[in-house]
């Protein structure tokens, strides 16, 4: 009889998963140059609603590539700050007059809240931080148009800090570069922001601890911010984006790989 040779059959290795590519941190990408500087000329409105935030011409203004900027234009289509259209691009997203309608009701709801709150926890440190600012708002040059919206939008951030409470400050971040947007989309040509005359009264209420004065000032002033905006549409032209971001001094971006 023939010996039948027996044939180990090779036992098949398991193939090596393949793992979904890394998700980007959302917190490290906030942080990334070329996003802060978009969202800080969003916030200043050197960058309007409707502009074409070209890949080419972002990645030579900020020294970096084309990948590297996808991503944080995606980022920031992500935050509802940029609107990405297929075939087109991305733009700097433009806000109906809804939204601007519904941002300006959000902010007096986020801002009643963070008033109260801030006259609650405020303490020696407080104190001395809303007065700091406040000094830093009386001397400030209102001619500077760009540092002016800057240094003004600074005093609701820093009353959410005061609030203590890290989910009205991220809120408060957001409408406030989402006002920005509404702001840049429906303001009357020639309207003067008051902001530079709220602040002293809103400021001196809080350090009294005066919570009904304060909520009632914030409201009011919040309220005199949304009445420089129109259902109608500005049609001022885009500035070109490299001489924007050489104007807010834009850093160098090293693309991420």
């Amino acid at each position: 009889m023939k010996r039948v040779r027996s044939v180990k059959r090779k036992s098949k290795r398991p193939e090596p998963k393949r793992g979904k590519p890394e998700a980007v941190d959302p917190r490290s990408i906030d942080d990334d140059p070329v996003v802060q500087d978009i969202l800080t000329a969003i916030s200043q409105k050197r960058l309007k609603p409707g502009a074409k935030l070209g890949e080419d011409k972002l990645a030579a203004a900020f020294g970096t590539t084309r990948i590297h900027i996808r991503q944080a234009l995606a980022h920031l289509a992500s935050r509802k700050v940029v609107m990405q259209i297929p075939n087109r691009g991305a733009f700097v997203y433009r806000p109906s007059w809804e939204e601007a309608q519904e941002i300006f009701a959000a902010r007096r709801l986020i801002e009643t809240a963070t008033v109260a709150a801030a006259i609650d926890r405020l303490d020696k440190s407080g104190k001395a931080a809303l007065k700091a600012h406040m000094e830093l708002e009386a001397r400030h040059d209102r001619n500077d148009r760009w540092a002016s919206l800057s240094v003004t939008a600074e005093f609701h951030i820093l009353v959410a800090k005061l609030a203590g409470n890290r989910v009205l400050l991220d809120m408060s971040r957001e409408l406030m570069l989402r006002t920005s947007l509404a702001i840049a989309t429906f303001e009357q040509p020639d309207e003067q922001d008051c902001s530079p005359d709220a602040h002293p009264d809103i400021g001196a209420l809080i350090l009294a601890r005066d919570k009904a004065g304060a909520i009632h000032a914030m409201r009011h002033h919040l309220e005199e911010m949304e009445q420089r905006i129109r259902p109608q549409e500005g049609r001022d032209e885009v500035d070109e984006l490299t001489a924007i971001f050489q104007e807010i001094g834009a850093r160098a971006a090293r693309a991420g790989g």
